[in-house]
């Protein structure tokens, strides 16, 4: 389905009845990284993802790209499907979209999900995503996918699932340049969050494998975030919504219950 948020073609689904639990996806995915967690949580609640502006089959638009945009972008179509306060689960950028949402507009948003949650950047993190922009608009997605790929998955899963690294490739790759580099500037630009003032009940949920957003950033958005606990996976890393979608989908479930 394709609605219009802020002036922009976004696409987006919508599967299940119950309480409803809106998914928004990390940098470089689409919605169908949350393929098997949305079969399992629309058993049980009415699950909608989006694919963020200039990823998947969402257009672009003209404006300027940031994480504040993004979540006026979540919050447009909240209020386009006239929800109730909504379960938020983001993954990686995701999560930043996620929090700033349930921190600026606390009433959108009853409950909160970050899978591979991010706390902050250190400026040499921020100067690594700026070079990874430039490397893209330069050479294009090939440049970087065998660099990024060896860390998105876990050891075990691109042994025993080779199927999966080639999928994740695919889905890696058809990211158009410019996009994917305008929503790199974005996280090296992400604003400042009062995670102290997150009122909402929080679940974080990471990989033990994750090199990306490792353990320790998960127990340090635990530390800033009041009312919160920590949830590890085994065997997955940062795509761990793919890897394990079974256990992510059990673990909120379990969260929400």
């Amino acid at each position: 389905m394709f609605i219009e948020l802020n002036g922009v073609r976004h696409h987006y689904i919508s599967k299940g009845e119950g309480p409803p639990v809106v998914l928004v996806h990390g940098l470089g995915g689409t919605l169908h990284a949350w393929y098997g967690v949305i079969e399992n949580l629309s058993l049980h609640h009415h699950v909608v993802a989006l694919d963020l502006r200039g990823h998947g089959r969402s257009a672009a638009g003209n404006g300027s790209l940031s994480i504040q945009s993004l979540a006026d972008d979540v919050r447009a179509l909240i209020a386009a499907l006239e929800l109730p306060a909504v379960t938020l689960v983001g993954h990686s950028l995701g999560t930043l979209v996620a929090q700033h949402l349930a921190a600026t507009r606390p009433e959108l948003v009853d409950q909160l999900v970050l899978v591979g949650g991010i706390s902050y950047f250190e400026p040499a993190a921020k100067d690594a995503y700026v070079k990874r922009a430039e490397m893209v608009e330069a050479d294009g997605m090939d440049a970087l996918v065998d660099d990024w790929l060896p860390g998105a998955l876990a050891p075990r899963t691109t042994a025993h699932s080779p199927q999966l690294v080639g999928l994740l490739r695919e889905m890696f790759l058809r990211n158009d340049p410019a996009n994917y580099a305008a929503t790199c500037r974005a996280l090296a630009k992400a604003p400042a969050i009062r995670r102290e003032g997150i009122g909402q009940r929080t679940l974080l949920i990471v990989g033990d494998h994750d090199r990306s957003t490792p353990i320790a950033m998960a127990e340090e958005l635990h530390r800033d975030i009041p009312v919160s606990l920590v949830r590890v996976i085994a065997s997955a890393s940062h795509w761990v919504t793919l890897e394990q979608p079974d256990e992510v989908a059990a673990a909120i479930l379990e969260f929400l219950t």
